[in-house]
């Protein structure tokens, strides 16, 4: 529940959360595992998803769009929306919420580390040089989804007009979604790397929520948080 009445928490307590991870952490496992083995089916999908996207002919008006929209939504620029959001955060008392936000995209970074790490899986063929690294879990899209997921819990519920909430929150699942198309357009990915960068998001979003749920009430507590809202 979010508001601002004393007892109240931004993220309240959900009994459904703990089976919500499970079913999220089963899928995402499914699919990792999928991925690590190179299964022929995930082949299948891929290339079906990456030629819709792509189109049969290049086209530089949407490399360029693409392209930016990529620069936007890096790791380095995540770094620095989240910290952004933290500042106005802290700046009107919401000063748990502010260091909540810092850590579920900081503890998301590494999981999302860990991950690619576990996965291994190559970059598709004729990537960018600048595309490095592993390729399962996007970095990109999961960053930009805990930015996403951050603004809809910690700050969208701040605005008072319902018309405008709703409208931010479309918009802000297009961009998403903008995102991940942009990711195999530049060839940086497989689409199905962008659909793990979302389960596996969403699955360290659920922890990091009961994170926040079980220790959110003893931070405020700190001294340097002092007249905190949570």
């Amino acid at each position: 529940m979010f508001g601002n009445d004393e007892g109240y928490m931004m993220i309240d307590r959900d009994v459904n959360r703990a089976f919500k991870l499970l079913v999220s952490t089963i899928i995402t496992l499914l699919l990792s595992i999928s991925v690590a083995f190179n299964f022929d089916y995930l082949q299948f999908l891929d290339s079906i998803f990456t030629t819709a996207i792509q189109g049969k002919e290049p086209s530089e008006m949407m490399e360029k769009f693409y392209t930016g929209l990529s620069f936007f939504a890096s790791p380095p620029m995540d770094i620095l929306w989240v910290f952004v959001i933290a500042f106005f955060l802290w700046g009107f008392k919401y000063k748990v919420p502010a260091l909540w936000a810092l850590f579920t995209l900081g503890g998301g970074d590494v999981v999302g580390f860990v991950v690619k790490h576990l996965v291994k899986r190559h970059r598709p063929p004729l990537h960018l040089g600048v595309d490095n690294g592993y390729s399962y879990p996007s970095g990109h899209v999961m960053g930009i989804f805990l930015i996403v997921a951050i603004l809809w819990i910690a700050v969208i519920p701040l605005i008072k007009q319902l018309s405008v909430r709703c409208l931010l929150r479309v918009l802000m699942g297009i961009g998403l979604i903008l995102v991940m198309f942009s990711r195999i357009y530049l060839n940086a990915h497989y689409p199905t790397d962008t659909l793990g960068a979302c389960l596996v998001g969403y699955s360290w979003l659920l922890i990091s929520e009961m994170f926040y749920v079980k220790f959110a009430p003893q931070i405020a507590r700190f001294r340097f948080v002092v007249n905190t809202k949570v």
